[in-house]
C-alpha cells in the first residue's frame, strides 16, 4: 500500500473511531496524566532541571488524537505564556480534544488538522518539546515522520516518543495476521469490528490472546475503549513494532539521542532489577547501557510500548551532583516527605504501597538517622547542598554518608517515577 492509500485508510479510521474514545464532560471531574508530559519529569531529565516553563515555553503535540496530552500540558502551563500546538489529521479526534480543552477554560492551545510529515512545510516554527505518542508507528516510513519531527525541534529541545514493543505484542500480531487472513478488506469499518468480536468468541481457551485477554480488555471490551480500541489494536492498516536497538537507531537516523526510557516499567530495562542472580548479572558486566537495555527487554519480555525521550544533547539530565538542585518528590508522594520523615523508624523498614498508571508498587525502606534527616528536606525547594549541611548538623554524620543515603534514596523512587531534582 503506498503512502497516500496508507495517510488515507488511518484518516478513515480516525475520523471513524477516535481513539482513544473520551468524554468532553469528564474533564469536570479529573485530569488524566499521561506519560513523558509530567513538567517535573520533562525537566529533570531534558533540561537538567534547570528549566523555566513560565517563560515562551513551545509545545508541540503531534499525532493529538482525542486530546490527553494536549490538555494535560496545558493545564500544566495555565496562566503562562507557553504555546502548545496540537496537530491531527482527524477532525473527528480534534473536535472531541476542543470540547474537552473548552470544558477546561483552556486558551493556550493551538490547534492544526494536518499530518505531521507536513510539518516541515507548515511554518510554525520550532518547540522547546514535541510529544509523538503512537503514530510513527503506523506511517509506512517511520524515519520519514521522525525526522519532520526533529525538523521543529530546537537544539536543546526534547522529544517524547511512544512507539509499540516487539515482545510483549506478540500475541496481537498473531490476531492481526488472523484477520486479514479471515476477514475480507472491502467490508467496512463496522462490518470488520462485528466479524472480529465474532473470531474473538470462537478462539480456544489455550489461544495466546484468550491467556493474554486481561493484558487487551481495556482496549478492547465495551467498559473500556470498545470498538475503537479493538480497531487500533487489531485492524489498524499499518502497525509496526520495535526492539531496543530499533529504538536507538530511530532516533539516530533523525540525529537524536535516547536520553531514558519511560513509563511504569521503566525500571525493567535495567537486567539488574530482573536477576538476583551474581553469575548472571557478571555476564553483562562491561556491557554498554543500550546492550544492557536490549537483555533486559528479552529478560522481562512483555514491554507492549517503548515510551522515552530523545534529545540532540548528549547530557541533558540532572544529577545528585550538582547539589545546587532540590529533591522533590512526585506523583503519590508528592508533598509527602515530612509524611516519610515521620513514619520512618531507625532500625525499621517502612513500607509504602502507592500506584503509579494502576500498577501497585511497595517503596521499602530500612530506616536510620539520616535518612529520616534527609526526607525531611526533600521539599523541592532546598538544594541537596543545605540538605547536607542541615542534616550533618543534626546527626552529625560525615557528608560523604549523607550523600550516600541521598543516593540509595533516590536510586530506589527514580525507576519507579516518583523523585525528580529541580532548581529551587
Amino acid at each position: 500500500m503506498d503512502e497516500s492509500k496508507i495517510i488515507s485508510a488511518v484518516k478513515q479510521q480516525y475520523e471513524a473511531l477516535p481513539y482513544p474514545p473520551r468524554n468532553p464532560d469528564d474533564e469536570k471531574s479529573r485530569l488524566l496524566r499521561t506519560v513523558g508530559d509530567s513538567l517535573s519529569e520533562l525537566n529533570h531529565c531534558c533540561f537538567k532541571g534547570q528549566r523555566n516553563f513560565d517563560r515562551d515555553f513551545r509545545c508541540l503535540v503531534a499525532g493529538g488524537g482525542t486530546g490527553d496530552s494536549v490538555i494535560y500540558l496545558a493545564e500544566q502551563l495555565r496562566g503562562t505564556s507557553a504555546e502548545i500546538v496540537y496537530l491531527d489529521m482527524s477532525k473527528a479526534s480534534r473536535s472531541i480534544a476542543e470540547q474537552r480543552s473548552a470544558v477546561r477554560g483552556l486558551n493556550n492551545i493551538t490547534w492544526l488538522t494536518e499530518s505531521l510529515l507536513s510539518i516541515p512545510e507548515l511554518g510554525i516554527g520550532k518547540f522547546d518539546y514535541i510529544n509523538c505518542s503512537g503514530v510513527l508507528h503506523h506511517l509506512s516510513d517511520p524515519v520519514e515522520g521522525a525526522r519532520a519531527l526533529a525538523s521543529a525541534l530546537k537544539d536543546d529541545g526534547a522529544m517524547y516518543l511512544m512507539v509499540y514493543a516487539e515482545y510483549g505484542r506478540h500475541a496481537v500480531y498473531l490476531m492481526q495476521t488472523l484477520f486479514r487472513e479471515l476477514i475480507p478488506q472491502h467490508l467496512s469499518i463496522q462490518e470488520k469490528v462485528n466479524m472480529a468480536r465474532r473470531i474473538i468468541g470462537s478462539l480456544p481457551v489455550h489461544h495466546a490472546f484468550i491467556k493474554d485477554l486481561d493484558k487487551w480488555a481495556n482496549e478492547i471490551t465495551a467498559s473500556g475503549y470498545g470498538d475503537s480500541g479493538l480497531y487500533d489494536l487489531l485492524l489498524h492498516s499499518v502497525d509496526r513494532c520495535y526492539n531496543v536497538n530499533e529504538i536507538y537507531e530511530l532516533a539516530a537516523a533523525a540525529d537524536l539521542k535516547l536520553v531514558t526510557f519511560l513509563g511504569s516499567s521503566k525500571r525493567y530495562y535495567d537486567p539488574a532489577h530482573l536477576v538476583a542472580d551474581e553469575n548472571i548479572r557478571l555476564a553483562w558486566h562491561g556491557k554498554s547501557l543500550q546492550q544492557q537495555q536490549s537483555i533486559a527487554e528479552k529478560l522481562f519480555s512483555n514491554h507492549i510500548k517503548h515510551q522515552c525521550y530523545l534529545s540532540r544533547q548528549a547530557a541533558c539530565t540532572a544529577t545528585l551532583d550538582d547539589e545546587d538542585n532540590a529533591i522533590m518528590l512526585e506523583h503519590e508522594l508528592a508533598n509527602q516527605n515530612m509524611a516519610i520523615h515521620e513514619a520512618i523508624k531507625p532500625g525499621e523498614t517502612l513500607s509504602i504501597t502507592f500506584t503509579i498508571n494502576n500498577e501497585k508498587t511497595v517503596f521499602q525502606l530500612s530506616g536510620n538517622k539520616v535518612n529520616k534527616a534527609c526526607f525531611r528536606y526533600m521539599d523541592g525547594k532546598t538544594p541537596i547542598s543545605s540538605i547536607i549541611r542541615k542534616v550533618k548538623m543534626k546527626c552529625g554524620d560525615s557528608e560523604q554518608k549523607i550523600r550516600s543515603e541521598l543516593r540509595s534514596i533516590f536510586e530506589t523512587l527514580f525507576p519507579m517515577g516518583c523523585i525528580y531534582l529541580q532548581r529551587p
